[in-house]
């Protein structure tokens, strides 16, 4: 059986001391003793569920210097490194922190990415925190299945998770910059949001503005969380007036001089360009400083 998979998966390995990099393959014994490792990177999660029914999975407790360095890991942490080679055009990142590693690394990784759009990469930071790196696509993760994901791994691994989900960005070089701004943020998150599991830049922006006043983070901040509804004035005020209006919608079309359902479609306009549902406080709260601030 194991040399049949051998054909399918022609890099992979028959003995474990063949590689440096244990934990970039998955690994099963069968019950003669004889083991396969297949590259992580040729192997589905489906495909993974189904081979640990036929085969005992390996595990291997992983020490934070046997982390695979790949070209991911380089490019968002080296200093000047090359944009990686992939198909992705817009990519976002879900950063994530556990409070122990009393378990195997490759363990973990592999029930996370049992959850998640099959093109999606685990990269970790250090033996506590890592990155999951997701394209935009229709199977992206809502907040809701995030929070899900983490109940899961909780009840799995008997570790309390965290996570912190940025904003979607186009591939290229300043996707160092976004990871190392979206970092500050859930740290904050971390510090002044502890009993949630998964926040958003939505919730952490009161604190951020407070803690970072910087112009440059200020501009980050608004291109966040406004896009390219920032140049559309009218769209800016009706949001603004809306807000200031405690949310009555009635009051604020009379104010603004527009029917209520004109008013109705221009919140519903801004809640999906932005993902922000001004409808809840946090949102409103977190877009009327931003729209401040713009102004």
């Amino acid at each position: 059986m194991l040399e049949n998979l051998k054909q399918k998966f022609p890099n992979a390995l028959s003995n474990i001391q063949d590689t440096k990099n244990i934990t970039s393959y998955i690994w099963f014994e069968d019950s003669i003793g004889s083991t396969i490792g297949i590259p992580r990177s040729e192997i589905s999660a489906e495909e993974i569920r189904l081979l640990e029914l036929l085969f005992t999975p390996l595990f291997f407790q992983n020490k934070i210097n046997t982390f695979p360095h790949t070209p991911w890991n380089t490019f968002l942490f080296g200093p000047n490194a090359s944009l990686p080679l992939t198909s992705w055009e817009n990519v976002r990142f879900i950063h994530f922190n556990l409070t122990h590693t009393d378990f195997s690394h490759s363990h973990f990784e592999d029930a996370f990415l049992a959850f998640v759009p099959s093109d999606s990469v685990l990269i970790w930071e250090n033996e506590k925190a890592g990155i999951l790196i997701e394209s935009d696509t229709d199977e992206s993760l809502s907040k809701n299945e995030l929070l899900a994901i983490s109940t899961t791994l909780e009840s799995d691994f008997y570790v309390k998770t965290r996570m912190f989900t940025g904003r979607f960005h186009s591939v290229n070089q300043e996707l160092p910059y976004h990871r190392n701004q979206e970092n500050k943020c859930f740290n904050l998150a971390q510090l002044h949001l502890p009993d949630l599991k998964v926040t958003d830049l939505a919730d952490i922006i009161p604190h951020s503005l407070i803690s970072d006043q910087s112009a440059t983070s200020k501009t980050w901040y608004i291109h966040e969380i406004l896009g390219k509804t920032m140049n559309d004035t009218e769209l800016m005020k009706t949001i603004k007036t809306y807000i200031e209006c405690n949310s009555n919608a009635t009051y604020a079309a009379k104010q603004l001089y527009i029917h209520r359902n004109s008013l109705q479609y221009r919140i519903d306009k801004f809640t999906e360009k932005t993902g922000l549902d001004i409808r809840n406080f946090p949102h409103a709260l977190a877009a009327y400083l931003i729209l401040l601030l713009n102004d």
